[in-house]
């Protein structure tokens, strides 16, 4: 008989989170706001491990673009380096997304917190930094491909000035190319600063730097080539550049993709990620449109 309520006394117990073990042990030993507050320390560290994950993640963002900042060169840059920071760029948009997931994985886990953490604060802060370290990188990118895309203006003694182009001089159009890949380029609004009739060549060179050849480079034209002579080249000739667009061009072997005779332009513009480009060579004139 008397198992019997010791029994029930037990499964009761157990019902509201506390076990009384079998034997008479008293009731006062267990004290239940000792129990809260041990329940509250492991919600709290709980919480905190996923903070931490957080962290981390932000961290490997962080690590990330401290690498890429660190290998950034100045200008002039190769055909090699070109590429490299286009893919930077794409990296960057990347790890702001990750930074974004971050933040939202981060307000999901405090959302139903009574009090604010400190320790989530922190990690809160840290994104907001770390995303504008990403995005300064990315500006610094930018203009090093805007600077490379700039040039003194001087032009070779023998081109000829267009007569009536389609763009005159001083005029604005909009861009409709992206050239050493950068995506900032069109739609740019640009002002003409020289217009002048030749032929353009989309060629392949072998830069002087020793990297892999640059494919379908757009545009040398007809007075950047060594003894271009006369006449418009053929696809497939083979010739020495003597322009300068970029690191490693100035001398280096090519050979001729195809020719188009038209008005080249050089253009000034804004990207339109805020970047200044000044006297780039060269647009043709299908790459430009009036502006509405």
């Amino acid at each position: 008989m008397n198992n019997k309520p010791r029994k029930l006394l037990a499964v009761g117990i157990i019902t509201i989170g506390i076990y009384l073990p079998i034997g008479g042990v008293s009731a006062a030993t267990y004290d239940s706001g000792m129990v809260s507050q041990n329940m509250i320390q492991k919600e709290e560290s709980k919480v905190e491990r996923k903070i931490e994950k957080v962290e981390k993640k932000i961290v490997e963002v962080q690590t990330e673009i401290q690498r890429i900042e660190t290998s950034l060169e100045e200008v002039p840059l190769s055909s090699k380096d070109v590429q490299t920071y286009q893919d930077y760029l794409e990296q960057s948009d990347s790890l702001l997304k990750r930074l974004n997931a971050a933040k939202n994985k981060l307000n999901a886990i405090t959302k139903n917190m009574k009090e604010s953490s400190s320790y989530a604060n922190e990690v809160n802060g840290l994104i907001n930094d770390v995303r504008i370290h990403v995005l300064n990188v990315q500006e610094t990118i930018e203009a090093l491909l805007a600077e490379n895309m700039s040039s003194s203006g001087d032009i070779p003694q023998n081109l000829e000035v267009a007569q009536n182009p389609a763009f005159e001089v001083g005029s604005q159009a909009i861009i409709q190319a992206e050239h050493m890949g950068m995506k900032s380029m069109s739609g740019a609004v640009a002002t003409i600063v020289g217009a002048y009739e030749t032929t353009a060549y989309s060629v392949t060179y072998f830069p002087t730097t020793g990297e892999e050849p640059v494919k379908d480079h757009k545009w040398v034209i007809h007075e950047e080539i060594n003894n271009a002579g006369e006449e418009s080249l053929e696809a497939g000739t083979e010739v020495k550049l003597n322009a300068d667009h970029m690191e490693g061009m100035d001398g280096a072997s090519a050979v001729i993709e195809f020719a188009l005779e038209t008005t080249v332009y050089m253009v000034d513009f804004t990207t339109q990620t805020g970047e200044q480009v000044v006297n780039h060579k060269w647009l043709v004139e299908s790459e430009l449109a009036p502006v509405e």
